[in-house]
């Protein structure tokens, strides 16, 4: 039976994440608190499941399989997460740290993770990193509270962190949109006509006679488990996915398959996930980055018009005095997502798609990035995809479209 407490870290956007999470492995972060030297360790992370992808990849060796699904490459992200932790488990480690378990986890998937974590806490030492205040484990002791310089500032009993939960330091931030992004908006209506469309990959079925109408300026969330086909039904409406073929869409007033370019499609789209902002290295303004969203490259290559510039001047001032003049690899996660997503929305799209937005955001940048999304839902002129597991009380749709399992896969119901 272990005797130390079970330790969540808090951090913000400012902390450097993944370093405290390869000091923390090598017994250099919270040894003044606890010596894990002799301990046998394992980590909870998509650090981890993008090691076991690589040898996957590289030599054929497939770790990590369920019944359902011969490797972690063909997983969703949340079904990624939920075996790497069976996998983790059965190592029967005596310390696990857990790198934001809660991210891209249906709340199904989340209710099993939390009870069997529970159950490992009487055990394993668990050291779990969060960002956001209710995310954390109930089987959390103490709580440890991480600055930007990634120091401990605060110490505090999880009894005590928990009551907290609901109370909000943050002042509200008013999103006045650039009146330019509402000119030139397509009369095409509906945009997306998705007609008992069914997918399968080999003998896998994904979605099952799923229908679907997106109208001009409707602000849909789109929810459903793990593997439902969520990331199919964005691909095929984005173009980036071959199973369009052939099925019954229209897409922003042309049928699939008519002829149409993927170019067609995109200039149509604006489209955010987190992982794109991976692409992004070199040193650029945030004024250069969203004008480079009107060419839809990555970074800026040619000299912009001064309309261009006005343009992107009229974002940035959208945003607010701290992203003036500022590099964008000098930003936090969170000003860095709401840079993208003002980037896909210059180039005024019908469409806008935000994809698992606030993944690994904190609570303020999440509360920011949730009234920005709002705030363009507010104006009408755009139509909106938000898909997300995770439940923003702040977050206001017109209508959710959720995937529900049938004999044959998902289909899709709506909400209101």
């Amino acid at each position: 039976m272990k005797k130390q407490p079970n330790i969540g870290l808090y951090l913000s956007n400012t902390s450097n994440k993944n370093w405290i999470l390869r000091e923390i492995m090598t017994n250099n972060f919270l040894h003044q608190y606890i010596d894990l030297e002799s301990l046998k360790g394992a980590l909870h992370s998509t650090i981890t499941i993008n090691r076991l992808i690589d040898e996957e990849l590289r030599h054929d060796r497939f770790v990590i399989q369920t019944n359902e699904n011969s490797s972690l490459q063909s997983m969703s992200s949340g079904q990624q997460r939920k075996a790497l932790l069976t996998y983790l488990v059965a190592q029967k480690p005596q310390y696990m740290v857990l790198d934001d378990v809660y991210s891209n986890i249906d709340k199904e998937t989340q209710i099993a993770i939390t009870k069997s974590l529970t159950e490992l806490s009487e055990t394993t030492l668990l050291i779990q990193l969060f960002f956001r205040k209710r995310d954390i484990l109930p089987c959390m002791d103490v709580v440890y509270s991480v600055n930007e310089n990634n120091e401990i500032v605060a110490e505090q009993d999880a009894s005590l962190f928990r009551s907290e939960v609901a109370i909000s330091e943050s002042q509200v931030h008013r999103f006045a949109l650039p009146k330019q992004y509402v000119q030139n908006q397509t009369e095409i209506n509906p945009l997306v006509q998705l007609n008992s469309v069914s997918v399968h990959y080999g003998s896998k079925n994904v979605l099952d006679n799923v229908s679907w109408t997106i109208q001009k300026g409707e602000f849909w969330q789109l929810i459903g488990p793990n593997g439902s086909g969520k990331s199919t039904m964005i691909t095929m409406i984005s173009g980036d996915n071959p199973k369009a073929y052939g099925q019954d869409m229209m897409l922003f007033g042309r049928k699939k398959g008519s002829g149409e370019t993927i170019w067609d499609i995109k200039r149509q789209i604006g489209y955010f996930t987190p992982s794109m902002t991976n692409q992004f290295t070199r040193d650029d303004s945030v004024e250069n980055m969203i004008i480079s969203g009107m060419m839809d490259s990555v970074g800026l290559y040619i000299k912009p018009s001064d309309m261009q510039r006005d343009m992107a001047k009229a974002w940035v001032d959208m945003l607010g005095p701290t992203f003036r003049n500022k590099s964008f690899q000098n930003l936090s996660i969170g000003q860095q997502r709401m840079v993208m997503v003002a980037r896909a929305m210059v180039k005024h799209p019908p469409l806008l798609i935000l994809d698992e937005p606030t993944i690994e955001l904190d609570d303020e940048n999440s509360r920011l990035f949730i009234e920005m999304v709002n705030a363009i839902a507010a104006e009408k002129q755009i139509a909106i995809i938000y898909v997300s597991h995770r439940d923003e009380d702040e977050l206001l749709p017109d209508k959710i479209f959720e995937l529900i399992p049938t004999n044959m896969g998902y289909t899709g119901i709506v909400r209101k």
